[in-house]
Order: structure tokens, then sequence, then C-alpha cells
């Protein structure tokens, strides 16, 4: 076992052991969360687990669109069984994003489509989603972000013009190659060859793509779904709390649902566990919801995530592999 995964391991042992202690040392706060767990409001589940499993299409549609612009017509049931495939990898093992991103770009290589073109699309959709989420997450701040606006809103603005700005380099290759190639000039000596190898990657993946410019037009629709795509994860979250019984904080369902995301994608454990759950409670609970309540719409929205959402995911990894032996 690499030193890597060693320390990844012991690093995700500890964050769940203090997000654990936490909810231990505060355990009075979450007084009455069995009670409020009884009373489930079915119609209001019923209605977060289909805008849960249904959140995956929007998203594969989007993937669709940025293929479209590089000339590949991806099927579109195949599209969708990757990314509920991809999605649910990367809720279910360590450093869970980088495996799933691996495994989508194998899938599309599987499916015929070129190297450069693979890799492009992929990034590019991924760089679209993510604007698609520090923009929600300001529209958030805006709606609810207490005390702290003033740092708040401007920051979030800040990420949004940048990942927008970043999104937007991949319409144009040949200019994202240049400052790729300029920024390797700055940095790359002092962080190493891995720099130097990455943008030598994407400078070569840019010289395959010459010709490949996807328009305004096509890139806001992408952003739309991909936006879609969030929104109804969003909206999952947020019948979570009349599934249980309360209201609904917008606000704090927005900011709490960004900020999350942002850590579950770093890999400290698969699918962020305990993370997000110990990160959703803690802000729900600082905009002034009892905890029972809290917890108890946090574990249904996981709920319906970790085993509906991944669960259906995984039933897609299998027919994939499937229709991959029937083809070999």
């Amino acid at each position: 076992m690499s030193r890597k995964v060693v320390l990844r391991t012991l690093l995700g042992v500890v964050t769940v052991g203090v997000v654990g202690y936490f909810f231990y040392r505060e355990r009075a706060l979450f007084v009455g969360f069995g009670s409020t767990m009884s009373r489930i409001v079915w119609p209001y589940l019923v209605l977060a687990f289909a805008a849960e499993m249904t959140s995956i299409v929007p998203l594969a549609e989007a993937q669709r669109l940025v293929f479209a612009t590089a000339g590949v017509d991806f099927p579109r049931g195949r599209m969708i069984a990757i990314t509920y495939a991809s999605n649910a990898i990367s809720m279910s093992v360590p450093a869970g994003v980088a495996v799933a991103e691996g495994y989508a770009y194998r899938q599309y290589r599987l499916a015929g489509t070129d190297e450069a073109v693979a890799a492009w699309a992929e990034l590019a959709a991924g760089a679209i989603a993510f604007t698609a989420l520090a923009t929600l997450a300001l529209a958030g701040a805006i709606i609810d972000s207490e005390g702290a606006a003033d740092v708040v809103i401007p920051t979030l603005a800040v990420v949004v013009l940048g990942a927008g700005a970043a999104s937007s380099a991949f319409r144009r290759p040949e200019m994202l190659a240049g400052l790729v190639r300029s920024v390797a000039r700055m940095v790359g000596r002092r962080l190493g060859g891995r720099v130097e190898k990455a943008a030598a990657g994407i400078i070569a993946m840019s010289r395959d793509l010459q010709g490949v410019q996807p328009s305004l037009e096509v890139w806001g629709k992408a952003f739309l779904l991909s936006g879609i795509n969030w929104v109804l994860d969003i909206v999952c979250l947020a019948l979570a709390f009349p599934a249980v019984g309360a209201a609904v904080p917008w606000g704090a369902v927005l900011l709490a649902f960004a900020g999350t995301k942002v850590l579950s994608s770093i890999g400290i454990t698969p699918g962020g566990l305990g993370i997000v759950e110990g990160g959703l409670v803690a802000a729900f609970v600082a905009y002034g919801y009892p905890g029972a309540t809290a917890a108890a719409a946090v574990v249904v929205y996981r709920a319906l995530t970790l085993f509906g959402l991944v669960g259906l995911g995984w039933v897609a990894i299998g027919l994939l592999s499937l229709r991959r032996a029937q083809e070999v």
C-alpha cells in the first residue's frame, strides 16, 4: 500500500472521528431526533426521491451538447448511463472524483470518441458544471447570508467570474493552450515536472481540436442544463425539510449545498461521508434550526443520495460492463 493511500485513509478516519466527536459533544442539540424521523411526510419524501433520481439526466444532456460541438453525436442513453455510473463511483470510493473522471474517459473512448475530444469535452463540461454550482451558491448568499454578506457575496462573485472565465476558455482550445503554456513557463520549474507534463498534454490536445469553436449559445445551454442538475439535487435537499415536518431554509440550503459539494470533491472520504453530513447539519444549526430537525433532514437527503442515486449508478455500471462484454 502506497504512502499516499495510507495518508488519505488516516485523514479520512480522523475526519470522520472529528465529525463523530462533534455530534457526541453536542448531543443535547439532537434530542428528539428519533421522534422527528418517525413523523416522515411521505409525499414530500417521494418528491425528493424523484428530484434526486432525475437530476443526472440534464447533466448528461449538457455533456452531449459539449461533445456535439466537436462533431460527436453521443448516444443519449449511453451518455445517461455513463453519467449515472461515474457519479456512483465518485460517491463510493476514496478519491472518487478522480477515479470517476478516469472511468468516464475510458467509457468515452470505448464509445469510439477521439482521445483529444474525450479529454477536452470532459474537462469543459466539468468547468461549466462548476460555474453553475458557484452561481447557485452566490444566489444563496444574496438570498440569505446573515451577517457575513459583506464577505461572502464578493468572494463568491469572484469565484463565479473566475469559473466563468475558465469555462469560456474551453471554447477556444488554441487560446487555452497559449494560457497554459504561459502559466507553465512561470511556475512549471518551481512546481516540478508534473505541471510541465500536464501543460504539454493540454497543448497537444488543443492541436487536435483545431476548428472546434463552440458558440456562446451552446455554452449557455450547457450551463443551463448543468444548473438544472444542481437545482434538482438542491430541491431534493430542500424537500427533505418538509419531509420531516419543517420549513425550507432556502438561503442556507443553497450555501450549505454548494460548500459541501466542494468539500466532498476533495475526496478525503468516499462521497464526502461524514464531511457532508457534519457540514450540512452545522450550517443549518448555525442558521437557527433545531439540531434534531437539521439532522433528520440531512439523514433523509443523504439516504436518498447514497442509496438511491448511487445504487442506480452501480446498476448502470453493471449494464455498461455487460454491454462491453457483449461487444468484445
